[in-house]
């Protein structure tokens, strides 16, 4: 039931860094969009499924708290920094893109978005940093400071997550927005920007194989899913390279999709059957059953809480269904 719960885990956080991950995306490249018509396109573009793609992060939330209690209070205890600029950047992001048209100083507010779309993308990152570091966690089941906050590989995986955001983002862009300026703009920025994103995605899980923590019992696997990461990235540019005015955008959306989910089961695999290493004593390593909750509380959660998952899904999927026209297809319901 422990690993049950695992891949729900697992299926929340792979849909929000898919689904928040393009939020976060088009919220950092406002500043590239020119003059208020442009931005508020994209806005329009996000705008019907904003608080869908958010709701991941809220499910996840709930997972972790409920069925993992353990891990929930060991990883925000040793990462709790990263967690609150989350956090901040959450309720910053979702204030900024829904008061933007509700004020005259809407520069500030796409300044206020585009640092909330950029904490969000790294603090995550740094999440899944500090998972592949490990915590100094001892046998007493005692953190010991933010060491892992310190490593720069921990870092240069926020950093990679930031890239594969940012053409996650103009990808989407690209697939939305109708022909003109601002959709040859990031087409030109997923083609230049997404094999670096891939170089930086091999470097760093590379990186993580060459210093081969304790807590990663399968580097091979993750890496292997890293260099799968650098060839979604490169095949958003290529079909981003190859993309004709009217067709192509969703291949390029697609690419970039697959590219920002792998992150998630790269260090979940990693580590597997492992959920939060210790640097300090290996007997004090958390694994799945050690950070679940108990067996009735899992069962009852599977039958209260469990089909709520199949309830987002298809509330998603009708979203994005009923506002499938492009972005600049006006609607009284959203901004």
């Amino acid at each position: 039931m422990s690993n049950l719960w695992y891949g729900i885990l697992g299926f929340c956080l792979v849909a929000y860094f898919v689904l928040g991950g393009l939020d976060q995306g088009v919220a950092m490249l406002l500043p590239a969009l020119r003059g208020d018509g442009e931005r508020r396109a994209a806005l329009n573009a996000i705008g019907p499924m904003f608080l869908g793609n958010e709701v991941w992060a809220v499910g996840a939330a709930g997972v972790l708290v409920a069925a993992f209690p353990r891990l929930d209070g060991e990883l925000y205890g040793a990462t709790y920094p990263a967690v609150i600029a989350i956090v901040l950047g959450l309720l910053a992001l979702n204030a900024g893109v829904q008061l933007r048209s509700r004020g005259r100083r809407r520069a500030g507010f796409d300044a206020l978005i585009a640092a909330s779309g950029l904490a969000l993308a790294l603090g995550w990152g740094l999440l899944l940093g500090v998972l592949l570091h490990g915590v100094p966690l001892d046998a007493g089941g005692h953190l010991h400071g933010f060491a892992p906050l310190k490593d720069p590989q921990v870092w240069f995986t926020g950093l990679a997550n930031v890239l594969l955001v940012l053409v996650h983002g103009a990808a989407f862009l690209v697939w939305r927005l109708d022909a003109g300026p601002a959709r040859e703009r990031m087409r030109r920025l997923v083609v230049r920007l997404g094999p670096a994103a891939g170089g930086v995605a091999v470097l760093v899980l590379g990186g993580w194989y060459l210093k081969a923590p304790a807590g990663i019992r399968h580097p091979v696997t993750g890496t292997v899913l890293a260099l799968v990461i650098a060839l979604a990235v490169v095949a958003a540019g290529l079909a981003a390279k190859r993309l004709t005015a009217t067709r192509g955008g969703g291949r390029v959306f697609a690419a970039s999709a697959v590219a920002c989910a792998l992150p998630v089961l790269a260090a979940a695999s990693a580590l597997f059957p492992a959920v939060l290493a210790s640097t300090m004593d290996p007997g004090a390593t958390v694994t799945v059953d050690d950070a679940a909750a108990g067996g009735e509380t899992l069962r009852l959660l599977a039958i209260g809480a469990a089909p709520l998952i199949a309830v987002l899904v298809a509330v998603q999927a009708a979203c994005w269904w009923l506002f499938r026209a492009t972005g600049s297809r006006r609607t009284s319901l959203y901004w």
